[in-house]
C-alpha cells in the first residue's frame, strides 16, 4: 500500500501531463491567443502540478516534477507527429520545458496552501 501512496502523485501527474498535451496537440483547448500572441494554453498544465501535489504523501514538490518529466519524451514526440518540420525543435523544447514550469507552479502552490493552512490551523 505504502508503494502506491509513494508513487500516485508521480503517476497521476505524467498521465495528467500528457492528456493535457495531446488535447492541446489535438486542438482541444486554447493554444494561442490571436492578439497578443500569449500561450495561454500553459497555464492548464497548472492541473498535474496540483493533482500531483494533492496525491503524493512525501515530496509533494519533487514527484509531480519527476511525473511532468517522465511524460515530456511522449510528449515531445506528439508534437513532432503533428507538426513534423515545421516546428524547429528549439521551439519544442522551449514549450515542454515551460509546461514542465507550469506544472511546477502548480505543485509549489498546492504545498503553499497545505503549508498555509495547516499553520492556520495551529
Amino acid at each position: 500500500m505504502a508503494f502506491y501512496r509513494q508513487w500516485a502523485g508521480t503517476i497521476s501527474s505524467a498521465v495528467l501531463f500528457g492528456v493535457i498535451f495531446a488535447c492541446q496537440m489535438g486542438g482541444f483547448a486554447v493554444m494561442n491567443e490571436e492578439n497578443h500572441g500569449a500561450a495561454l494554453g500553459l497555464l492548464l498544465f497548472l492541473l498535474p502540478g496540483l493533482v500531483g501535489s494533492l496525491l503524493t504523501h512525501a515530496n509533494k514538490i519533487i514527484r509531480p516534477i519527476f511525473g511532468a518529466l517522465l511524460a515530456s519524451p511522449l510528449c515531445l514526440l506528439l508534437f513532432y507527429l503533428g507538426h513534423g518540420l515545421s516546428i524547429s525543435l528549439w521551439y519544442q523544447l522551449a514549450y515542454v520545458l515551460s509546461a514542465v514550469f507550469w506544472c511546477a507552479c502548480g505543485a509549489l502552490g498546492c504545498y503553499f496552501a497545505g503549508v498555509m493552512f495547516k499553520g492556520a490551523a495551529h
